[in-house]
């Protein structure tokens, strides 16, 4: 296959992530296609806790498995390494902070309506034991504006709960501009990253975001089962809405007559995982750290750019933004005339892989991709 523009070397051979030798395989907002070095650490780490038990993954080897995931997921977001939090999934991890958070009566949270239920359902549990309001900021034909999402935040705002990328037309949204005007108000800044975290840097210093949490089986590269989570030093005070051994500040002392959270983001950690998966996750995130998250970004853009020109030249209506700042790699189309779920099984045929959401499809190609 040939080279794009700005694809280099760094970017590494497509035996890394071998279905793209057989696939065009364009649908990493789904599931990314695994780094071959993260799913070998998966099996090694298996293979040898069933050959040798305790023998190998001891107490510190728990400890390391976590803590070097840590360090890498501390690089992708600028944070310290004790703003993070490791579990089994994004979904887990919102819902221990948003009981943590706990919005009461009398204000509101603010979403979109066309967030993924993942992102917003641990905001509408509480929503309607506390008695707080929903507020949905309307989409137009999949589209979010960003006049209206701010106008949406008013001082009765305690959170703005938002997916920085959105997983139908990947509509990305100005984290820095929300995180101001929801602190302007009073209000935190919570954010999804699961379809940015890997194709979009994310920056918690500069955008000021009070927490951002992920799955890494996307556009990391990593397997199903781990997910982490930026927590700020504020939310960090909080008691999490899910707790276990690992909650302790020394989890090995056990004694189930004390809680002493840790006063770090370490709180937000709770129960034993499968900790193989981390270990594949930190071999995935390191490899895109190496490459660097503003070159796929660029590269990944060029994908996308090529996309859209080819399919408007074939008749598609493109319902991912145009607007470079509001853009992902993730282009949703559809054929008038057709019917999504015809194009989406010729696709398939010929060995295109996408996603069919609802009456469109949804191409989101990824660093093992390029212009050929």
């Amino acid at each position: 296959m040939g080279e794009s523009t700005v694809m280099t070397d760094r970017l590494g051979p497509l035996s890394l992530f071998p279905p793209a030798e057989r696939f065009t395989y364009m649908d990493a907002a789904s599931v990314g296609l695994q780094h071959k070095g993260g799913s070998q650490a998966i099996t090694n780490w298996q293979n040898m806790l069933a050959n040798e038990g305790t023998v190998a993954f001891d107490e510190q080897a728990e400890l390391d498995c976590l803590s070097n995931l840590n360090n890498a997921a501390s690089q992708l977001f600028n944070a310290e390494t004790t703003d993070i939090a490791v579990a089994s999934s994004e979904t887990v991890l919102m819902s221990s902070l948003a009981w943590a958070v706990n919005p009461g009566r009398d204000t509101n949270i603010v979403a979109t309506d066309i967030t993924h239920p993942s992102t917003v359902y641990p905001w509408v549990r509480l929503s309607k034991q506390n008695g707080a309001e929903m507020r949905w900021v309307p989409s137009n034909k999949y589209y979010i504006d960003p006049c209206e999402f701010e106008a949406a935040i008013d001082d009765n705002t305690s959170v703005v709960c938002v997916s920085h990328v959105e997983y139908g037309t990947g509509q990305c949204h100005d984290l820095k501009h929300l995180a101001r005007v929801a602190h302007s108000h009073g209000a935190l800044c919570i954010v999804d990253a699961t379809q940015s975290a890997g194709q979009i840097p994310i920056d918690v210093v500069e955008t000021g975001v009070d927490a951002v949490a992920t799955s890494s089986y996307k556009w990391l590269c990593g397997p199903f089962g781990t997910g982490f989570m930026y927590v700020s030093k504020e939310l960090q005070k909080l008691n999490p809405g899910i707790i276990g051994w690992r909650s302790h500040k020394d989890m090995w002392e056990f004694n189930a007559c004390r809680l002493e959270y840790p006063n770090t983001a370490k709180r937000y950690e709770f129960g034993t995982m499968a900790y193989g998966t981390a270990l594949g996750v930190t071999e995935s995130l390191n490899y895109l750290l190496s490459i660097g998250i503003h070159k796929i970004a660029a590269h990944n853009r060029c994908i996308a750019d090529q996309l859209i020109t080819g399919l408007t030249e074939l008749g598609a209506e493109i319902l991912s933004p145009r607007l470079a700042s509001e853009r992902s790699a993730t282009v949703a189309v559809r054929f008038p005339g057709k019917k999504s779920q015809d194009v989406a099984k010729d696709l398939k045929r010929n060995s295109i892989i996408a996603s069919l959401r609802g009456d469109f499809i949804r191409f989101s190609p990824h660093l093992y991709n390029n212009t050929a």
